[in-house]
């Protein structure tokens, strides 16, 4: 193995942020160590701020307990959060911050996660708050009848009982099983402790307060009242409208982390070091965000830290499953001094998120990937002994040993992830794009000027041209299968390489017009310029444009209650209109549509995508999936049922299918009937 004498430690800190490294999940050993490796300031800092102070007693000068609830799904920053928390407690406070057998959590083994941390404050014997970092785990996992909602329920009437200020890290799951378990309940339901789970689950707000200055009705109390707020995260994207994503790209991309690799002699073939360049540059860094944008619109569900952390770790330091204890570093050396130039290429960015599923850039069908490497074999024959460098490359790839496609993020990064979908092959490219990155592996692509083409991709041009002029003197086996089987090889890099360095991607414009949707419809009501409303207007009428484009050969006025019984007339356009809000849903990354009542519909991007092509006229009407309307349609038609449209009296019509090929029209005007048969 070739050992590095520049390694860059940093590397090594990278890889704990994957998504089975040790700080992929926050354990309270790891609070007080050592701040986090990429931290970046966030709304969160400021409820931190107050917490640290209102959870106290404060020798008396606070009277009145926090309660607080972080509601959000795995991953989205809660437990970092209280590692922040505890930390300033400690430091800042002066508190003992211990488990429930009151051991210090600096003192716990390194894999201990408590259910619960007790706050004292000061040399107090008694705790003045408790932290629960995850509620949907139990302190007991091994006992029968286990359930993380009723241990939260445990919990509250233990921190009502004492009077004691609570901080509760949750998903939304345990707070409505807790609900709904209870709320028959007689026992339960009427005490004061679950009525605040009634109110968060009952909450339509991202956050908010539902209780100031509630008394506790108990003897013994560290305070004598309470206040309860919430937040919910999941609605927080870290790309849309913010710039979270970003900066915690330039704190992992920043100089002081890279500093010792401008001295290392293999830097210029350094992947990492090499997509560090890449994201390190503005206008670069933008077509990466752009892309997971999309993404995250795509898939209806914001990139939560802990996968934003994993994808940098990812692109920075690589995949710990290829290293077998060795440093990063000394895997690229060992790679660049055998000249296995391939497996280097295929941890590059663009490689990294569009085709992290396939090995060395060779198909991932396995029969298909059988055939190019059986073609290279032959073709290895063919080139010239003295070329060493092209005769090592093309033998990695033959004995067929891969980095590992198993990169983690599966949600986005696997086979049939979200990048997938979005992979820029996937759609008809331009010649001109063809022309520009597949054309010629050396005089069509610019090598200079960017620091985005690298001495990685010039020595894989260089390879392929040399691959290529060996097949001129092939004369023993199919010219045509080996010039497939290094075309389709070739293709893989330059063609994703081309459509990131380009901004390109499967439905690229209308993702980006559905995020711009999005950030518009987020904004307050007060805060839109008159610019912002003529959009939004504008928006409604060509959603209705497109839902009636897509109702096949019905008039845009009808609705279909029943496969008998269609509503028709005046009355359904006026007042079964469509209209776009925000979608309040904790976690999503779409829209709402409304009608009247109150009835809504999701209205998520993979919709928009083809209502949008459908009403361009880009789709055949046949190839238009019908289902996609099916909840639309089903809040239309309880919006119809609601609006009482039985006691119309004018402008309603009833088309009546008897299923023998006739069909009667029911037409009220003026409050009288009027029957036909069409």
């Amino acid at each position: 193995m070739v050992s590095n004498a520049n390694q860059n430690d940093f590397l090594q800190e990278l890889l704990a942020l994957q998504q089975d490294g040790k700080y992929a999940i926050s354990a309270p050993t790891n609070w007080t160590n050592h701040e986090p490796l990429l931290e970046v300031s966030t709304e969160i800092d400021a409820i931190i701020d107050e917490l640290k102070t209102a959870l106290l007693r404060d020798n008396g000068a606070n009277d009145t307990a926090r309660w607080h609830f972080f509601v959000g799904s795995p991953g989205n920053g809660k437990s970092a959060a209280m590692g922040k928390l505890c930390r300033r407690l400690i430091h800042e406070k002066g508190c003992q911050v211990l488990d429930e057998r009151n051991i210090p959590i600096t003192d716990l083994e390194p894999t201990t996660i408590p259910y619960a941390i007790n706050i004292r404050e000061g040399s107090n014997r008694f705790a003045s708050a408790q932290i629960v970092q995850d509620a949907s785990v139990v302190r007991k996992p091994f006992a029968p009848d286990v359930d993380p909602a009723t241990e939260l329920l445990e919990t509250l009437k233990y921190s009502w009982e004492k009077g004691i200020s609570l901080v509760i890290c949750t998903n939304r799951g345990v707070l409505e099983k807790a609900h709904r378990d209870n709320h028959m309940n007689r026992d339960v339901n009427s005490t004061p402790w679950f009525k605040v789970i009634k109110a968060i689950v009952k909450a339509t707000l991202p956050s908010g307060e539902i209780g100031r200055g509630c008394e506790f009705d108990t003897r013994k109390r560290v305070f004598n009242k309470v206040m309860i707020k919430y937040n919910h995260l999941d609605n927080r994207s870290l790309l849309l409208e913010r710039d979270i994503f970003e900066r915690l790209l330039q704190n992992a991309t920043s100089n002081e982390h890279w500093d010792r690799c401008g001295s290392c002699s293999v830097h210029t073939m350094c992947p990492f070091k090499t997509n560090r360049d890449w994201l390190a540059d503005d206008y670069a860094r933008r077509l990466v965000l752009q892309l997971l944008k999309r993404a995250e619109v795509l898939s209806g569900q914001v990139i939560v830290f802990r996968e934003a952390l994993a994808i940098i770790s990812l692109l920075l330091a690589g995949c710990p499953r290829d290293y077998d204890n060795i440093h990063p570093c000394d895997w690229v050396s060992s790679k660049i001094a055998s000249n296995d130039i391939f497996s280097l290429a295929t941890r590059r960015i663009y490689m990294s998120l569009f085709v992290s599923c396939s090995p060395l850039g060779l198909e991932t069908i396995e029969r298909l990937r059988n055939r190019q490497l059986d073609a290279f074999h032959k073709l290895k024959n063919d080139i010239d002994e003295r070329n060493t460098r092209t005769r090592a490359a093309i033998e990695h790839v033959i004995v067929y040993q891969p980095p590992s496609t198993d990169v983690g993020v599966t949600r986005l990064l696997g086979e049939n992830g979200i990048m997938a979908s979005l992979d820029p092959c996937r759609e008809t490219l331009t010649a001109e794009f063809y022309d520009r990155w597949d054309l010629d592996f050396v005089e069509a692509v610019p090598t200079s000027g960017s620091p985005c083409l690298t001495e990685i991709e010039r020595t894989c041009f260089l390879i392929w041209k040399e691959l290529e002029e060996s097949l001129e003197l092939a004369s023993d086996y199919s010219v045509s299968e080996a010039h497939w089987a290094l075309r389709r090889w070739s293709s893989n890099f330059l063609l994703h390489l081309g459509a990131l360095l380009e901004g390109r991607s499967a439905w690229a414009k209308e993702l980006d017009d559905f995020a711009t949707l999005l950030g518009l419809m987020a904004k307050p009501l007060a805060s839109r310029s008159l610019e912002d409303r003529r959009k939004i207007r504008a928006l409604d009428a060509n959603l209705e444009n497109i839902l009636n484009s897509s109702m096949g050969n019905q008039a845009p006025s009808t609705i279909e209650l029943s496969a008998a019984v269609t509503l028709a007339g005046p009355w359904v356009s006026d007042n079964l209109k469509p209209k776009m809000v925000g979608s309040k849903a904790s976690g999503s990354v779409s829209l709402t549509i409304e009608f009247s009542e109150g009835e809504q519909a999701v209205f998520a991007a993979r919709m928009y995508l083809w209502l949008t092509r459908r009403a361009e006229g880009k789709l055949d009407p046949r190839c238009f999936p019908q289902e996609i309307l099916a909840g639309i349609r089903d809040a239309r038609v309880r919006a119809a049922a609601k609006g009482k449209y039985a006691f119309i009296d004018d402008n309603i019509e009833l088309l009546i299918n008897t299923g023998t090929g006739e069909q009667f029209r029911l037409s009220r005007g003026d409050g009288e009937v009027d029957v036909t048969n069409d």
